[in-house]
């Protein structure tokens, strides 16, 4: 259940930066995304009262940020008022603690990567850092081990500029020029070293321009790897 509910306001924080940016086609992309997502956690009956409880607090949580979209907001209540009584009135329960549930298995998420969108699942379970930049140079996505390098939950990076992250003297003499090298359709593969705690660590890092199915831009798959410099492993 929590893993839905993430995956949901992951998808919601990308679409309110597709919105911001006027970004049609990945407005459209997410939209598809979703009604899936929220049409999952709807569907899956909870096994515990905390689970119910998620199910509750995701819908109230949906009608707050929705407050100002009137058709969301019916929409929303309507299935608020079916989770009352899913759990109350269809079992003749009085409080939550009189709860018997049962569990359906909820439908699997799939990722739409035949219309240029990642799949989150598949991405957060690599060894290395990813993270998608978008061609104004901000996050799209993050893994979740990224976000942790950087201190950050991955749906907090959405939508915020590198250079927060990077410095602005970086950004401007090494990874601008090879963001814009990718955003122009080139695969981009560089090193660099850095010293971590008294020791040399080397960098690798590949972007690889990410498209839609139409064969837009959506940004750059960074993908970063760092190795302990074996040359003064040897030479030590």
């Amino acid at each position: 259940m929590n893993a839905l509910i993430e995956l949901f306001w992951f998808k919601y924080s990308q679409l309110q930066y597709a919105v911001r940016t006027a970004d049609e086609h990945l407005i459209g992309l997410l939209d598809r995304e979703l009604d899936p997502i929220l049409k999952s956690v709807y569907d899956e009956k909870a096994v515990s009262v905390e689970d119910a409880r998620l199910q509750f607090q995701f819908l109230i949580d949906i009608l707050r940020v929705e407050a100002d979209d009137i058709s969301c907001v019916l929409r929303h209540s309507q299935l608020l008022q079916s989770l009352i009584n899913r759990y109350f009135a269809a079992t003749g329960a009085v409080n939550a603690a009189e709860l018997r549930l049962e569990r359906t298995p909820a439908a699997p998420h799939k990722g739409r990567a035949d219309e240029g969108l990642l799949n989150e699942a598949i991405l957060d379970s690599f060894p290395d850092r990813i993270a998608v930049i978008t061609p104004d140079y901000r996050y799209l996505y993050t893994n979740p081990l990224n976000a942790n390098h950087l201190e950050s939950r991955p749906m907090d990076l959405i939508g915020r500029h590198i250079v927060e992250f990077i410095g602005i003297q970086r950004f401007e003499l090494r990874v601008k020029n090879y963001l814009d090298r990718c955003f122009a359709g080139e695969v981009v593969d560089y090193t660099f070293a850095k010293t971590v705690d008294a020791r040399t660590v080397v960098v690798r890092c590949r972007l690889t321009p990410c498209m839609s199915s139409n064969g837009k831009l959506i940004g750059a798959i960074l993908v970063i790897q760092e190795h302990a410099d074996r040359r003064r492993a040897i030479a030590a």
